[in-house]
């Protein structure tokens, strides 16, 4: 495979005489473009730092060199990067789940691949079956499909462009691969229609109680989880009634085991943050020594139990008619 250390950005606009570019598009696409390749960097442990070279025109073409020590490592990200920012995406655009196909691996594996792979670029050859593989494990950060996502936004919005095309060039500004095109009726594909990721559950929390809710209203309960002060919604109906009719105790050291959801979103660089928290079910409450397991944390316990046993069941026969 020949060598390649720079990346190509080529705007082809509608009107072939036009040869500029709107200032504060082209800033922003250079942003996004350089974060996807220095994140690409990053998980693939390859030493690399980029540098802009003068525009050239037809149309309007950006370069940009990638300087590093090992020169066959960055002509594989030179190729990675040129794929991960043209390949169809792997989400379902429509869903409002954006992990439905991410996550069919976990964060574990994923892990384990990406290793695997730091050491296959080390110690092979480059190839188009290694840059495939590479390309697809790195697509799926989710830092570098938000990065793409907002690239492809923000060039949908501007109408002049026609299609970019991605090309990996030599030292002699000489092509390496061939060209990758995107239409314009196709930018929207890549542009993520939600921010929201699937919620998580913890169905074993314990939170400590600073301030229950003792009142009417749509309020906040506040507690320690994990060390970290979170506010959030007592959604247990029982449990809320409980308190309010009751007159429940609570006191310093008093907690809940409960089953928490944590919602979840990517801000605009990629990074998850989490953007609420709700218990639905209240198992138990402590106080020291004292513990009050609740109704309905005695019926979740149950149908968890029975929900288990039956996919054991289920495990054994299909186990047995193999």
């Amino acid at each position: 495979m020949d060598l390649a250390n720079r990346l190509e950005l080529h705007y082809y606009f509608f009107s072939e005489s036009d040869h500029a570019i709107d200032a504060l598009v082209r800033n922003k696409c250079e942003a996004e473009m350089l974060a996807i390749f220095l994140e690409s960097a990053a998980l693939l442990d390859i030493d690399a730092h980029l540098i802009t070279e003068a525009y050239l025109e037809g149309g309007f073409r950006d370069i940009w060199k990638f300087l590093g020590r090992n020169v066959q490592l960055l002509t594989l990200l030179v190729l990675i990067a040129q794929l991960v920012v043209t390949a169809a995406p792997l989400f379902d655009k429509e869903s409002a789940d954006l992990e439905n196909e991410l996550n069919k691996l976990s964060i574990e594996e994923k892990k384990l691949q990406i290793e695997k792979l730091k050491r296959e670029l080390k110690e092979s050859e480059p190839s188009e079956e290694l840059v495939q593989k590479a390309a697809s494990a790195v697509g799926k950060s989710l830092k570098i499909i938000k990065r793409r996502s907002n690239f492809y936004a923000d060039l949908e919005k501007y109408r002049k462009v026609e299609k970019i095309g991605f090309i990996a060039l030599n030292e002699r500004y000489l092509p390496v691969s061939g060209e990758i095109v995107v239409s314009q009726s196709d930018f929207s594909r890549f542009v993520l229609s939600t921010n929201k990721l699937r919620s998580e559950e913890d169905e074993n929390a314990v939170i400590e109680i600073i301030s229950p809710v003792l009142k009417e209203g749509r309020y906040k309960w506040k507690g320690m989880y994990k060390e970290k002060p979170i506010s959030f919604e007592m959604q247990d109906a029982s449990f809320r009634d409980s308190v309010l009719l009751e007159n429940i105790p609570f006191q310093h050291g008093t907690s809940i085991e409960c089953v928490l959801v944590i919602n979840r979103e990517l801000d605009e660089v990629g990074e998850i943050k989490i953007t609420g928290y709700a218990v639905t079910t209240v198992i138990k409450k402590v106080d020291g020594d004292v513990v009050m397991e609740t109704l309905q944390g005695k019926k979740y316990r149950y149908a968890k139990k029975l929900a288990e046993s039956q996919g054991d069941l289920f495990g054994e026969s299909s186990n047995k008619s193999r």
